[in-house]
């Protein structure tokens, strides 16, 4: 073994220890994830997803749940990208931003989940609804959907939106729980 490589193989007591990488990683992470859904906010805003006609067939305060997530999902989505802001630069309110999004975050999608799965039929229908819609914007001729079709369609889309809200935040929850995480980031500055 050479000389070189066993010296740089220990570490040195009165050198701090090397800063971490995870608060620059979390916070691009969760920029880049708040700035994402701030976009696809903005889209669904622009595509109508508030109008009356968008929820036709559902219950009126399945159509005020839906439109108060989308709202509220936003400003959560905000502050997703400015906790991870505030993160990249090793800021406490980053770490208290990230906590509080992860709860908030969900709130709002195991609630919007549990909407959705107690009320499938209804949601089954308005969704059998919209793609027949669609299809005779287009002048394409409706296919036959059969009951076993709008299940599956159902189910795959809000197994995925469901798991893509849900896993996210509890991931970086956990992750931000850390007992260590909790020490290193009183150190950091406001």
């Amino acid at each position: 073994m050479a000389m070189s490589q066993l010296f740089t193989e220990v570490e040195d007591p009165f050198l701090p220890p090397a800063p971490t990488k995870w608060p620059a990683i979390l916070g691009w992470l969760m920029l880049i994830w708040g700035v994402l859904g701030v976009i696809l906010a903005i889209w669904g805003f622009a595509s109508k997803s508030l109008a009356v006609e968008t929820y036709q067939g559902l219950p009126d305060w399945m159509v005020a749940a839906f439109r108060m997530i989308l709202i509220c999902g936003t400003a959560v989505t905000t502050l997703g990208a400015l906790s991870g802001w505030y993160l990249r630069k090793k800021m406490r309110r980053g770490y208290s931003m990230a906590k509080l999004w992860v709860v908030l975050a969900l709130v709002l999608n195991v609630g919007g989940l549990t909407i959705q799965i107690t009320n499938r039929d209804d949601m089954q229908a308005w969704m059998k609804r919209t793609m027949l819609a669609q299809l005779e914007k287009q002048n394409q001729p409706a296919p036959q959907f059969t009951p076993e079709m709008i299940k599956g369609i159902w189910f795959a889309q809000t197994g995925c939106s469901g798991l893509m809200g849900i896993l996210p935040p509890l991931v970086f929850g956990i992750f931000l729980l850390g007992a260590k995480r909790k020490e290193e980031v009183a150190l950091w500055p406001r």
